[in-house]
């Protein structure tokens, strides 16, 4: 069995144990990893030698969530599969963090990195945690972007660690907060220079030794008593507080689960409280929101990135530019921000590049962005930038061939963008603008029977990175081939 987590055993009974999970760049959960998890908490609880855990990680983060390509296979699971079937299968994190929390020898989080979704539960299940004090690492519970909640006691333990209210703002908004925050917020007790984190875990470890676990010492607002009673009207007050406008708390069913289960979990003991948050969980699984928002933001998006990108050797070395309007100011905004020589021109068109590849070969971009027209092109390639969003950015770029595409291409890299081609004449993400997602389906039924238009699943993503078309509906194509949920 290939080894997910290394134990060291220290004299004094502190079980170093690190998760290091082989072939991969970030630790993430995956059945292998819970199984590995089975096996160190049994060891944990038949060897007497064993005194308490210290729990970190080898790689520089400390555990970036669950493995999406797993909570995929969850989604796929849910058409065929009962409501107890999927309970087992999904709710597993979460019990085994219950029992991780519950353990008469006591676990300490040393968070040397970023923890995100299951790696930031799993922190929150220990009994102390402390992190590294780093402003550039990120703690959070992200799953709301995604369509989900955090399924393994987040919506309960933030709750009871944090409050009601910073605890709605971090699950409704997906946002990650600083260890200084983390701190400020009462998630963890320390934040401490990396290089001091082991050895202080290791005291507060050492010092908890033979202390049963005691809920009222763990959690500061263990009563809860600022979460309010559940209702309807309860839960869309709290998302209008929260800037959740009624058509987005309708179009998405996190929203709703989020709050339904931290206000239906409140005070519960945490056992059940896990609960009854999978039970909301599972309300998403069996909804095509999430499946749609997982499969086109997430691994369509990863395969669109890996399969877009530009030749590994291609370099552009200069740029020209002309005047750029105001009316398309969101390009000299993103190109003030890249690292590349680059020069007026008074030579050139307004709004229009000149690139100069490795080779010395010019090529000429016309520049467009995403609120114009979608009634006319310009005689030259061009691109169209659409502004920044929660899952990206994307330029399309149109009627480019040979060294233009790829110069074209290796700028949207330059510009943190995904590189979109499309064949022309004009802007497929501009017809699509501002149309209903019946007419979009249509428009890009007829786009993807064009020639050389490529793989169409990739115009979801641009459509939704764009911020064209809603995230909930997982892209025009996608939403041909999934159930439209309720409303």
């Amino acid at each position: 069995m290939i080894t997910q987590i290394h134990t060291t055993l220290e004299p004094d009974g502190i079980l170093l144990a690190t998760i290091d999970m082989p072939g991969k760049s970030m630790n993430v959960f995956s059945v292998e990893l819970m199984d590995a998890l089975d096996m160190l908490m049994d060891r944990v609880d038949s060897d007497p030698a064993v005194q308490s855990v210290v729990l970190t990680s080898g790689k520089s983060g400390f555990l970036a969530g669950a493995d999406l390509v797993m909570v995929r296979g969850y989604t796929d699971a849910a058409r065929t599969a009962g409501a107890d079937a999927m309970f087992e299968l999904c709710g597993r994190l979460g019990r085994q963090f219950v029992r991780l929390e519950a353990s008469s020898k006591p676990w300490v989080a040393a968070v040397n990195g970023i923890a995100l979704g299951g790696g930031l539960e799993l922190a929150l299940a220990c009994r102390a945690r402390l992190v590294a004090d780093d402003a550039r690492t990120q703690l959070g519970l992200p799953e709301v972007r995604w369509g989900l909640l955090p399924g393994a006691g987040g919506t309960q333990r933030l709750s009871r660690l944090a409050g009601f209210e910073t605890a709605m703002d971090m699950l409704l908004s997906g946002r990650s907060i600083t260890p200084a925050d983390a701190v400020r917020f009462g998630l963890f007790t320390q934040a401490v220079p990396t290089i001091r984190l082991l050895d202080e875990a290791m005291v507060v470890a050492r010092g908890l030794q033979g202390k049963v676990y005691d809920a009222t010492a763990k959690f500061p607002q263990l009563a809860q008593e600022d979460v309010p009673a559940h209702s309807e009207a309860e839960a869309h007050a709290i998302a209008s507080r929260h800037g959740i406008s009624g058509q987005d708390f309708a179009d998405y069913p996190a929203y709703s689960a989020i709050i339904d289960s931290v206000l239906k979990g409140a005070r519960l003991p945490l056992a059940e409280a896990t609960a009854v948050e999978m039970h909301q969980f599972l309300r998403l699984m069996f909804n095509p929101v999430a499946g749609n928002m997982i499969g086109t933001l997430f691994l369509e998006r990863l395969r669109a990135e890996r399969e877009l990108a530009p030749p590994a050797d291609a370099r552009i070395e200069r740029m020209g530019l002309g005047a750029i309007s105001s009316a398309r100011q969101a390009w000299a905004d993103a190109l003030a921000k890249i690292k590349l020589p680059q020069a007026a021109d008074a030579g050139l068109p307004a709004d229009t590049l000149e690139l100069v590849d490795q080779h010395g070969k010019r090529h000429r971009i016309a520049l467009r962005v995403l609120a114009e027209a979608a009634n006319t092109a310009p005689a030259i390639p061009w691109a169209v930038l659409a502004p920044s969003g929660p899952y990206g950015r994307v330029l399309e770029i149109i009627a480019a061939q040979g060294g233009s595409a790829v110069a074209a291409t290796v700028l949207s890299t330059q510009l943190r963008c995904l590189p979109w081609h499309t064949p022309g004449p004009l802007s497929i993400l501009q017809g699509l603008r501002g149309q209903p997602i019946e007419q979009q389906q249509r428009l890009a039924s007829a786009y993807a029977a064009q020639p050389d238009t490529g793989d169409p699943v990739f115009l979801d993503v641009a459509a939704c990175l764009a911020g064209v078309t809603p995230a909930w509906s997982g892209g025009p194509f996608t939403s041909l081939t999934q159930s439209t949920p309720e409303r």
